[in-house]
């Protein structure tokens, strides 16, 4: 004799739904993850790469009304490698300078680069300073003055793989690295860089300002000297 099965219309419409929502949670997991970043990728390295940028620097004097305003180009581009041990390699950058766009380039100076699995080092002006760290991580704090001898100063990571604009240009995945925020009442010194992703170096700002301490203006941040100096991407590729 043929039972009669019966069946639970409950049981399958919640089967049906567990199973929906697996199939949601696969398909999410596996949008995520078929992009890996490459951290290595905020500061490339190729030969031939360049980044051309547009600085700004303000000067500041005591005694003196108005600050000093210049404006001039630099291009850096990755001229060679001048040494590769079994952990590191170190190339030459080589910066060039021009007052406008209608300006030839004129080479001014060298400096090293050295790219190692967890770092990158920068040699400017016979300084050595700790760039980045890798891996790149939110807690992550590091002494960027640990290869000179400077007074120690901790760099941090901020927004990582951020969008970031400089003025008309925008990168999809960005990182900024505070390098110093001091702030008192009587001076103020921020360093502050962002990275884009396979482009490198996009932004600079530089601020060490001294302000005014007589009696009838300490507190009101009066710029006594000091500085204010930014870089900002205009062009970046490489040579062919």
């Amino acid at each position: 004799m043929k039972k009669n099965i019966l069946v639970n219309p409950i049981n399958v419409l919640t089967k049906c739904i567990i199973f929906g929502l697996l199939f949601i949670i696969i398909l999410s997991c596996d949008k995520s993850g078929t992009e890996p970043i490459d951290s290595y990728q905020y500061y490339p390295l190729d030969l031939g790469r360049y980044q051309i940028y547009q600085v700004q620097e303000t000067i500041y004097s005591a005694g003196q009304k108005n600050p000093i305003i210049t404006a001039w180009q630099e291009k850096d581009e990755v001229d060679r490698i001048s040494a590769t041990t079994e952990n590191a390699v170190t190339y030459i950058i080589a910066r060039y300078k021009r007052n406008t766009a209608n300006d030839y380039w004129q080479k001014f100076k060298e400096f090293a680069v050295t790219k190692s699995p967890d770092k990158i080092l920068t040699n400017l002006d016979n300084q050595t300073v700790f760039s980045l760290v890798f891996p790149v991580d939110y807690k992550l704090k590091w002494n960027g003055n640990l290869y000179n001898n400077l007074d120690e100063q901790n760099y941090q990571y901020k927004d990582i793989n951020m969008p970031s604009t400089v003025d008309k240009l925008s990168f999809e995945k960005t990182l900024t690295v505070v390098e110093r925020r001091d702030t008192s009442i009587i001076d103020r010194y921020i360093g502050i860089k962002k990275y884009a992703l396979g482009t490198g170096l996009i932004f600079d700002e530089q601020t060490a300002y001294e302000y005014c301490q007589d009696d009838n203006c300490i507190g009101t941040q009066t710029i006594e000297s000091g500085s204010y100096k930014t870089r900002k991407i205009l062009e970046s590729g490489i040579l062919k």
